[in-house]
């Protein structure tokens, strides 16, 4: 799902990502739009071990979490658009 997310939303918006950062605009206009796509699919907080029952996100291991990072990873501010950036 998290594959299926980066192809679809986030690397067709790579370019736009740059001109904006090029250009100084942080965040880029799209960002809020891209958090609430993920976090309605149910693709957010994806690394929170501790995670309560009643709070948003889902409560993967390292090493569930490890393959996703590293999709992830392939973007730079793509983690962000999951809430799993540093």
């Amino acid at each position: 799902r998290v594959r299926a997310f980066m192809d679809e939303h986030i690397v067709p918006r790579h370019a736009q990502w740059l001109d904006e950062a090029h250009a100084g605009h942080f965040p880029a206009s799209f960002m809020e739009e891209l958090k609430a796509k993920a976090k309605s699919e149910g693709l957010w907080n994806l690394f929170l071990p501790h995670l309560k029952n009643d709070e948003p996100g889902t409560a993967l291991t390292n090493l569930e979490y490890a393959p996703l990072a590293e999709i992830m990873g392939r973007i730079s501010w793509a983690p962000e658009v999951f809430n799993c950036n540093a």
